[in-house]
């Protein structure tokens, strides 16, 4: 039986975006004068947990830093400001396929989503960057942190998605970069395709049906792997 829906997770399925929030929190936690400098492999260890406020929490008690709420609030926001300046700048594209899938899915009437549990600003940022090649027009359903109580890996942002969307968990597919944004896919019963970003490629994905590179190859070929998929 075909599935009906497609729902993209997080921002990083659409979007390759890893290393520029890496650098807006580094210039974040600098201009509060904290002395954490993260390169690419300890910020992919970071990834292993959703939530950039979570992960600064966790790295505050973990190190003795005593970050107070309210620093945590002011690191994390300034960093959203900045990541969200370049992102809207133009300085990324759509990962390859993603249109590619949009379109055949449209094309077959099948619903889709966006399902995340990152801030809404991080969001808009990424339609604004795609321009006329994406838009919040080509899905039913977007999900963000403010609608649901517990960020992934919990699988609160799917089970809303599914239910806006009145569609079962083994009649739609998702899309995620991340072992932890797997693992919440996973949970709320769907069938998962990882494709990892260029940080998250070292994660270890043993949840997902399958694991690809991109979706579909440079010149727009969706991999057979993920028509297959569908049906």
């Amino acid at each position: 039986m075909s599935k009906s829906a497609v729902l993209f997770g997080s921002i990083g399925s659409i979007a390759e975006t890893s290393d520029i929030q890496r650098r807006a929190y580094n210039r974040a936690l600098a201009e509060a004068g904290i002395p954490w400098q993260w390169d690419r492999e300890t910020y992919a260890e970071l990834l292993t947990q959703a939530g950039g406020r979570e992960r600064l929490a966790h790295l505050s008690a973990a190190t003795g830093a005593n970050l107070s709420p309210e620093q945590i609030e002011s690191i994390h926001r300034r960093k959203t400001e900045l990541a969200c300046a370049e992102i809207a700048s133009g300085n990324v594209t759509l990962r390859p396929g993603v249109v590619e899938l949009i379109e055949l899915a449209k094309g077959r009437e099948m619903k889709l989503g966006f399902v995340t549990t990152t801030h809404r600003p991080n969001i808009d940022a990424i339609f604004e960057a795609a321009g006329e090649k994406l838009s919040p027009a080509d899905f039913d359903v977007i999900v963000s942190r403010a609608d649901v109580e517990h960020g992934k890996p919990a699988p609160d942002a799917y089970r809303v998605a599914l239910k806006a969307l009145a569609v079962s968990p083994g009649d739609a597919i998702a899309i995620e970069d991340t072992a932890t944004s797997v693992m919440s896919a996973a949970r709320a019963g769907l069938p998962v395709i990882a494709t990892p970003g260029e940080i998250t490629k070292g994660q270890d994905f043993w949840q997902a049906d399958v694991v690809l590179e991109n979706l579909a190859d440079p010149a727009g070929r969706l991999d057979s792997r993920v028509v297959a998929f569908l049906n």
